[in-house]
């Protein structure tokens, strides 16, 4: 994920503020000693310690397309880091849950009723 992280890998974090969600006992984080910054400038550094050399790293973006519905039903079923959190809340914290995301993807929502969300990754060369 490139840093700073566009809308389509943020917005989990702002639905979950928005929503009063703790998550810091939910998601584990990588140990200090293992992470690295999401930058091209970090990412090839990684790759060049454990010996990769002459690599470059660009960072691409794209809009990602998606039904709202799709979008949520991830992290509702337990899908990757927001899955994690959600999966630790009672009922109630789940609907306010709900009641951020519809708020927050509203701005993103086109007349199709997709969601299109501004997105990066880092493409190493």
């Amino acid at each position: 994920m490139a840093a700073p992280p566009p809308e389509a890998q943020s917005l989990w974090g702002e639905v979950f503020d928005a929503a009063g969600v703790d998550r810091r006992a939910a998601a584990p984080m990588v140990d200090a000693d293992r992470d690295f910054p999401r930058t091209p400038d970090g990412l090839a550094g990684l790759l060049d310690q454990a010996g990769l050399t002459d690599v470059r790293c660009d960072t691409i973006t794209w809009a990602h397309r998606t039904d709202p519905e799709a979008w949520w039903s991830g992290p509702a079923n337990g899908v990757s880091k927001p899955g994690l959190v959600m999966e630790t809340q009672p009922a109630a914290m789940i609907s306010r849950i709900r009641a951020a995301y519809d708020e927050l993807t509203a701005r993103y929502r086109g007349p199709d009723g997709l969601l299109t969300l501004p997105t990066a990754a880092l493409l190493v060369l």
